[in-house]
């Protein structure tokens, strides 16, 4: 476990100490996230995917993987160690000394804590297994909140709720056409009293035929004593254009601190072309300015276990996906000549 020396103001040792130990989020709160917001998912996913691509490009580094990853293929290895790097900000490898050499499997981020004298401890359910510094690997993200701990580069969602206040939209026109939960309006009786069997039926209409989207815009047929007057009145008129515009807004602040361009996290933006050569622009600049740098981190973390552990200099990159111009681009590359 390698530290960082951060400065702080008016903090003891033994509170930076206390603090780098604790990860600078919770962990729940980030699976949580995950699934359930879609297009935060989505975001993650792709990325991991896109990090990943067809795998590494070094056949020397393929082969000696190979040769000590267990419990998982070379390709699931990588992609579940990517992934609880975007996730998490970390991900964890248990590197087994053998007779031979070592071998590596993966940690999933979520069961590890920081134990004491440099160690990890991870748990899984009433399971707790102390390990040394030298039994585990640590992948992590760039943070300036911990020496330790890595931090996923879409923590502002966290932190300012849009992964929860998009929730909570979707939350509440759930509830909007289940219930009603806040009335429309009340019912005025004017002039007397209406009838157990008219009564029934107002009741029963207004439970069974005026909530529910399916029922929007229905009317009843009432009858009703002489000189009695059934008066209908609005309490709330909800301004559903500003509705779906927070919403919208929300979801586009999700997909852009993820730098995913909208049409690859499955958003049509009004006016856009929706040609196939329009997607493949977005995803070569997506390619060219997201992925790239993120391989490069990664692939530079992987140099330094290999350096470390396996003694051997490497310059590892990833097979990026081979994003092809559609018919009607190669066409007009050739009429330009």
């Amino acid at each position: 476990m390698k530290l960082w020396v951060v400065k702080s103001a008016n903090t003891s040792k033994q509170d930076n100490k206390k603090k780098d130990n604790s990860r600078p989020y919770d962990v729940q709160e980030l699976i949580d996230c995950y699934y359930r917001n879609s297009y935060h998912q989505r975001c993650i996913n792709l990325k991991t995917i896109c990090i990943l691509g067809d795998g590494i490009e070094n056949p020397e580094v393929v082969t000696k993987l190979r040769e000590i990853v267990r419990g998982d293929s070379l390709f699931t290895l990588l992609q579940k160690t990517i992934l609880d790097l975007r996730i998490f900000g970390d991900a964890f490898w248990e590197v087994v000394e053998t007779g031979s050499g070592i071998e590596v499997y993966h940690m999933p981020s979520w069961t590890i804590s920081a134990g004491k004298d440099g160690g990890w401890i991870q748990e899984n359910g009433k399971d707790k297994v102390d390990f040394s510094e030298e039994q585990v690997w640590h992948f992590r993200e760039p943070s300036m909140l911990s020496s330790i701990w890595g931090c996923p580069d879409y923590l502002p969602l966290i932190e300012d709720e849009a992964i929860e206040l998009l929730s909570t939209i979707k939350k509440y026109n759930k509830n909007f056409f289940a219930n009603n939960a806040i009335p429309d309006g009340i019912l005025f009786i004017k002039g007397g009293d209406l009838g157990p069997n008219t009564e029934a039926g107002l009741r029963k209409f207004f439970r069974d035929k005026f909530r529910g989207v399916e029922n929007a815009s229905k009317f009843c047929v009432a009858p009703v004593p002489e000189g009695v007057e059934v008066q209908l009145e609005k309490l709330q008129d909800t301004k559903e254009g500003k509705f779906l515009e927070l919403q919208d807004k929300t979801m586009m602040e999700i997909i852009s601190c993820h730098g995913v361009p909208p049409r690859l996290a499955g958003i049509m933006i009004p006016g856009s072309l929706g040609g196939g050569g329009e997607a493949a622009g977005e995803l070569k600049i997506f390619l060219t300015t997201q992925i790239k740098p993120l391989q490069n981190i990664f692939g530079g973390q992987l140099d330094q276990f290999f350096k470390e552990r396996l003694g051997m200099t490497t310059d590892i990159s990833f097979k990026a996906f081979d994003v092809l111009p559609s018919e009607a681009e190669t066409a007009l590359s050739v009429l330009r000549g």
